[in-house]
């Protein structure tokens, strides 16, 4: 028995493309990591849950995805645009 998590089957060069891409991010306050290192790719079709204990950055992760928050360190690249870089106001429809 396999029990690998199917992914979609990509029909297009554009299917292949990443939807969303975390890359080695990281949020510290006052030295402590509350998100070290994170790195997450997610197609388009994929079904994608968020969990974890209670105080691991699950929510520090949302708020920066959410523009909120600013890496400290890392990229936050949605349908090729690295959020990171783009202030809260100016994030994209």
């Amino acid at each position: 028995m396999n029990d690998a998590i199917p992914r979609p089957q990509a029909k297009t060069r554009k299917a292949l493309t990443p939807l969303l891409e975390i890359r080695n991010l990281t949020k510290s306050f006052d030295g402590q990591h509350a998100v070290d290192d994170v790195n997450l790719t997610i197609y388009k079709g994929e079904i994608f849950a968020l969990l974890g204990a209670s105080g691991c950055g699950k929510s520090t992760l949302l708020r920066m995805l959410a523009g909120f928050e600013q890496p400290t360190a890392g990229q936050i690249v949605l349908d090729g645009v690295d959020l990171a870089q783009v202030p809260p106001v100016s994030t994209p429809d």
